[in-house]
């Protein structure tokens, strides 16, 4: 949850934000990174003490904030030259910076290189050019082997499970013993051991702790041809409670009364039976709540048990007949997103197929990237105003000339009627919403995104776009 309470405090603020930077404004708040980063390190400390933490730079970068992250004593996982950039210039030594990704640049691969970064390699021939930039520069790249192919199940929502069969990540596990055998033909190459990042929003410990038996099983045989094994990656994807438990079941059942609680009768993750019946009980996809959230997921996942060659191990006992090797995670979405919020106005109120209200914004789904990406259990309220005798449900739809911009495809529950002008506050947006999506579609202003410290400081990371930002004439 927000760490800050959506009352007058918030009702204040906001409207100062409003008249400095506009709206729609992003807002994130450092004391909140700060605890979920200290929750993480906390697990590690309670539970394996050669755990490390690598935030995931995609979910939200900026140098301000990337310097909390290196006060938390955590690394970075950057994908891009810039990511890079704002990692090393928050003071996060180049040798805790993870570089990561499918589509590396080569001036990427001969940074990383060259300042001793921790290359995750994406595909054997990413090895490849890795060799021949190590061996130009006369070095030996540390390098970790990223594995996908992983049979999970629906554990997540198809657009982001990343570590399945069919994937764009990764080496093919059915592919890795081939490269295993083969590692003497990159001799400028350090291997350090595997890296696995199966998805975003996974709820259940199962999935990680399946793929964590098998990184060790491939971890024994790399360090039985290499000597050691001293790393292993089990990348991010540690869940966010956008609903609490109440709030997840009420959705599910009213998704299966079909009572037009979902935009034109969609039902959500929800599938009808043979028998057409739906059950709320069970759901495919992305889910909205998990009974491990964040650092609790990896709290989970150390005292849950894995197979290791046939073996059920508890996952301590697993990585101990590796030799304890430094586990690390790659926390993005767990670290930012319950710590930032959204703040947008009310254009207009109006009916919807006759009978659903309907409240457009002055945003769309380029301000709110969760919305196309993974449907959306966010928390909507409005400021201001005392609370009438019956809630006010209604969809929430966007701005943009096309019928996808629609920001919730469930209702939400306001506590009045809302009038134009008013201003609308979304939570747990912290990660992605803000720049995951940004564009001027239609010719609008990418909006502002600041962080905001627990004393009302303020660092801007991106100021709202003016006309000539636009237009290059």
């Amino acid at each position: 949850m927000t760490p800050v309470d959506l009352d007058g405090t918030l009702a204040h603020s906001a409207q100062g934000w409003r008249e400095a930077y506009g709206l729609p404004l992003h807002v994130t708040f450092l004391p909140a990174v700060r605890d979920n980063l200290r929750a993480f390190a906390q697990v590690f400390r309670d539970a394996y003490p050669r755990g490390s933490i690598r935030y995931a730079v995609k979910a939200s970068g900026h140098p301000a904030l990337l310097a909390a992250v290196a006060q938390g004593g955590a690394g970075a996982d950057a994908a891009s030259p810039f990511e890079v950039r704002c990692a090393l210039r928050a003071g996060i030594p180049p040798q805790a910076v993870n570089v990561n990704g499918n589509g590396k640049e080569d001036s990427l691969i001969r940074e990383a290189v060259a300042r001793d970064m921790l290359l995750v390699a994406d595909s054997s021939e990413e090895l490849g050019q890795a060799e021949a930039v190590a061996r130009s520069l006369g070095r030996q790249a540390r390098v970790l082997l990223r594995l996908s192919g992983f049979v999970l199940g629906e554990v997540t929502g198809a657009r982001i499970l990343t570590g399945g069969t069919w994937s764009k990540f990764g080496i093919p596990i059915d592919e890795i013993q081939g490269l295993l055998e083969n590692l003497a033909a990159f001799p400028s190459l350090r291997f350090q051991g595997l890296h696995a990042h199966i998805g975003s929003q996974l709820t259940r410990p199962e999935p990680y702790l399946a793929v964590l038996g098998r990184m060790v099983e491939l971890g024994l045989e790399l360090k039985a041809r290499t000597g050691s094994c001293p790393i292993l990656n089990l990348g991010g994807g540690f869940p966010v409670n956008y609903l609490d438990g109440p709030a997840w079941d009420a959705l599910r059942r009213r998704l299966a009364a079909r009572d037009g609680f979902g935009w034109n009768g969609t039902t959500g993750g929800l599938r009808a039976g043979a028998d057409g019946v739906l059950d709320a009980s069970r759901w495919h996809g992305t889910a909205f709540h998990s009974p491990w959230p964040k650092a609790e997921m990896l709290r989970a996942v150390l005292q849950g048990r894995v197979r290791v060659e046939g073996r059920a191990l508890g996952a301590r006992e697993a990585l101990a007949s590796l030799g304890e090797p430094e586990l690390m995670v790659e926390p993005g979405r767990s670290i930012v997103e319950d710590a930032g919020i959204t703040l947008c106005t009310v254009v207009q109120v109006r009916r919807a197929a006759t009978v659903h209200n309907l409240v457009t914004v002055d945003m769309g789904v380029t301000s709110h990237a969760d919305a196309l990406l993974e449907g959306g259990g966010n928390r909507w309220q409005l400021l201001g105003g005392a609370a009438e005798s019956e809630p006010f449900e209604t969809f929430i739809a966007g701005n943009l000339c096309f019928s996808g911009d629609l920001l919730t495809p469930f209702k939400t529950s306001l506590h009045r009627r809302p009038r134009r002008g008013d201003t609308l506050v979304l939570r747990d947006t912290g990660a992605y919403s803000g720049h995951f999506l940004a564009s001027n579609a239609n010719a609008f202003p990418r909006p502002a995104r600041i962080l905001v410290e627990g004393d009302g400081g303020i660092t801007v990371m991106k100021l709202r776009d003016r006309f000539q930002d636009l237009f290059s004439q």
